[in-house]
């Protein structure tokens, strides 16, 4: 998982014993005692014994593509670079037993390997997965494990939305507020009464703890696209600047239930300063060229409804206050690429006119991504009807509470976001996303839950196109073992165990299921 594009087995196998000696760059080997260490002793080549495992760079192919050789004699593994070495040596672990997927590692001091020459490289360049830690925010050592089971699938984004109207959860020095004021909330919404649970919900990344996010991710091929989230779904910024939005209202909380809220930037001088000292501090952090800055479930009812809407639309040089988000992004998009950093944003961006050279993420559905792709857009499909994780799993009553919505393994494995686009509309569909709103995932076990096994049928579709569910089911069980082995919460295929039910209590678990 996913499936490689050619596999010819061989006669024979390799076993390989302590130490096993591994030519190559220092991150191609550091790949290697991941892999299989710590029952196996794992050292660079030098003047010792003969290398067992080598990389060869091969510019002559393809950014990510890879070819392994396993023999009786070694492993060769040909590559352009240290990213797709990466995901060679994740295939060569896949050959591991099930055992060495365990949090300890292989621990037995030998191991044998199947001979076999596998050829590979992926559809896509941008095979993502979002998870929203605004809602709830989840432990750095749980994103951490994260990012190692990214790995595993070869998926190599990881958009981590970080603000929202429930809380901020990062840090910017000049504006203390954000997190002191704006990263809590005084309770969060139930499901079942539809109340506050009164049980204070909050937290914030440290620069250090998200800087070591990002070189962590890196070291495994992926990198970090940070969100902040504007210019709506800013009730936790509004929480603790009042004096940024349309209406200055110092009691203003932090909320603690869902949805679209009416309150905005007001898009004045010192607003639009404000953001783009949050972005600065972001541009340090992270140094991803795509930045996300969300631009979705923007009402205009703020803007419209106040009588100095029509003045500062003027000042913009749009025709109204209705089209100030318009303006806003193509500011956005003007300050990052001067600083050369590529806008990403919600399929929105898109409603008050052309955004150039802007990234599309198609959420709403397909055809926003189509229209996108055909106006020039380079495009990231993540439908809600079949990429939001957050939705039910299985139709069947024992499925925990959810936002709504169904989207079964089958769906997402199946998915072909290409059918029937031309040539040219396909060209600028890069990836597809997978994506984890935590409304109703309190926990990081809830969250591993919500997205085993379909990470793992997303991670196929990303790398190697849709599947069949008879083709998927046996190569996905055998997957479920490893994930199972590591110690990940994952939802069997025959449904959810007897504590990862719905029920009812702090966890606004709901019975029966609700579409």
């Amino acid at each position: 998982m996913p499936q490689p594009t050619s596999v010819e087995p061989g006669d024979g196998r390799l076993t390989l014993t302590s130490p096993v000696v591994v030519d190559g760059t220092p991150r191609f080997v550091r790949h290697v005692r991941r892999a299989l260490g710590p029952g196996l002793d794992v050292q660079p080549a030098g003047d010792g014994a003969p290398a067992v495992v080598r990389l060869v760079v091969d510019a002559a192919l393809a950014p990510e593509e890879y070819h392994l050789a396993v023999t009786t004699h070694g492993v060769e593994v040909r590559a352009a670079d240290d990213d797709a070495a990466g995901w060679a040596v994740q295939t060569l672990r896949q050959l591991l037993p099930t055992e060495a997927f365990a949090l300890s590692g292989q621990a037995s001091e030998s191991v044998e390997l199947p001979v076999v020459t596998v050829r590979d490289r992926p559809r896509f360049s941008w095979r993502g997965l979002h998870l929203d830690v605004a809602r709830h925010v989840m432990p750095v050592d749980f994103l951490l494990r994260l990012l190692d089971l990214m790995e595993l699938h070869k998926l190599n984004v990881f958009h981590l939305h970080l603000t929202d109207d429930q809380g901020w959860r990062f840090p910017v020095p000049s504006l203390p507020g954000l997190t002191d004021i704006g990263s809590w909330r005084a309770g969060t919404w139930q499901g079942q009464t539809g109340e506050l649970d009164g049980v204070p919900h909050g937290g914030f990344y440290t620069r250090a703890q998200l800087e070591q996010l990002v070189s962590y991710a890196a070291e495994r091929g992926i990198r970090v696209v940070p969100e902040i989230d504007v210019p709506g779904h800013v009730r936790s910024l509004l929480a603790a600047y009042p004096q940024m939005g349309a209406r200055p209202v110092a009691a203003m909380e932090v909320p603690g239930t869902w949805g679209v809220f009416d309150e905005v930037l007001w898009l004045d001088d010192p607003a639009v300063e404000m953001v783009e000292t949050i972005y600065a501090e972001l541009l340090e952090v992270f140094p991803s060229t795509d930045i996300h800055i969300g631009g979705d479930e923007c009402p205009t009812t703020e803007w419209v409804a106040d009588p100095r809407g029509a003045e500062l639309a003027q000042r913009r040089g749009v025709d109204g206050p209705g089209q100030l988000q318009g303006w806003f992004t193509r500011h956005l998009v003007d300050w990052l690429a001067e600083r050369g950093r590529r806008t990403v944003g919600w399929d929105e961006i898109l409603e008050q006119g052309d955004v150039p050279d802007a990234l599309v993420m198609a959420w709403r559905n397909r055809e926003e991504g189509v229209r996108a792709a055909r106006a020039g857009h380079d495009v990231v499909m993540a439908p809600q009807e079949v990429f939001y994780f957050d939705h039910y799993q299985d139709a069947g009553p024992d499925e925990p509470h959810t936002i709504g919505g169904l989207s079964t393994i089958g769906d997402v494995a199946a998915y072909d976001v290409l059918d029937g686009l031309d040539d040219a509309a396909a060209a600028r569909v890069v990836g597809i996303q997978g994506q984890l709103w935590t409304e109703y995932m309190p926990t990081s076990q809830h969250v591993e839950y919500m997205a085993f096994p379909r990470v793992s049928a997303l991670a196929e579709n990303a790398w190697s196109g849709p599947a069949e569910w008879s083709e998927l089911e046996p190569r996905l069980t055998a997957q479920l073992a490893r994930l199972e082995a590591r110690g990940v919460n994952v939802r069997p295929l025959d449904g959810p165990r007897p504590w990862q039910r719905g029920g009812t209590g702090r966890l606004t678990r709901d019975l029966p299921y609700k579409p």
